[in-house]
C-alpha cells in the first residue's frame, strides 16, 4: 500500500513535467512529430490544424491525466488515459528510423525505448489491482458498516416495541 501510494505520484511526475514542456514550448516536439503527424492530419482532412497545437493539446491532456494518477483519484482510468497518450508519444515522438546520422539515430532510439518503458509503466498502473489484504480490509469495513446500520435499525424497532408495550399497559391499567 505504501509503495503504491508513492509510486503513482513518482510515475506521474515525469508526465506532468513533459506535459508542461509541451504546453509552454511545443515547437521542438512538434518538429520531431511533424513527419508522422502531418500526413495523418492531411489524410483526416484537417490540413488547417497545426502540429504545435496538437502537441499543446496532448500536453494539457497529459497534465490532467497524470495529476489524477498522482492524486490516486481514479488511478485505473488515469492510467489508461496516460497509456493512450504515451502510445501517441511512442508512435510520433521519436521516429528514430527516419534519422540519417547514426549517432542521432542511436540517441533517438534510446529515447524511444524510454518512452516505450513509460508506456509499459502506465499500462501497469492502469491494471494493477489491490492486494488481498486491502480487499479483505475493505470487505470487513463494509460488513462492519452493514452490521452497525442493522443494529441501529434493530435498536429503533426495540424502542418502538417498548413504547407500544408501555402505551398498551397504560390503556389496560385504566
Amino acid at each position: 500500500m505504501f509503495f503504491r501510494a508513492i509510486a503513482r505520484p513518482l510515475l506521474a511526475s515525469w508526465f506532468i513535467y513533459g506535459g508542461i514542456e509541451s504546453v509552454l514550448t511545443p515547437e521542438r516536439r512538434a518538429e520531431r512529430a511533424e513527419p508522422v503527424v502531418k500526413p495523418l492530419l492531411v489524410e483526416a482532412g484537417l490540413e488547417d490544424v497545426k502540429v504545435t497545437d496538437m502537441v499543446k493539446v496532448h500536453g494539457a491532456a497529459t497534465i490532467a491525466a497524470a495529476s489524477i494518477l498522482a492524486l490516486s483519484r481514479t488511478p485505473k482510468t488515469a492510467g489508461f488515459a496516460l497509456a493512450g497518450l504515451a502510445a501517441v508519444t511512442v508512435a510520433a515522438g521519436r521516429p528514430f528510423w527516419r534519422e540519417e546520422d547514426e549517432e542521432v539515430r542511436l540517441r533517438e532510439r534510446e529515447r524511444f525505448m524510454m518512452n516505450l518503458s513509460l508506456f509499459g509503466a502506465t499500462v501497469l498502473a492502469a491494471t494493477a489491482g489491490h492486494g488481498s489484504k486491502h480487499k479483505d480490509r475493505a470487505k470487513a469495513k463494509k460488513i462492519k458498516a452493514h452490521d452497525k446500520a442493522l443494529a441501529a435499525k434493530v435498536s429503533k424497532n426495540e424502542q418502538k416495541i417498548a413504547r407500544n408495550q408501555k402505551a398498551l399497559s397504560k390503556k389496560r391499567g385504566k
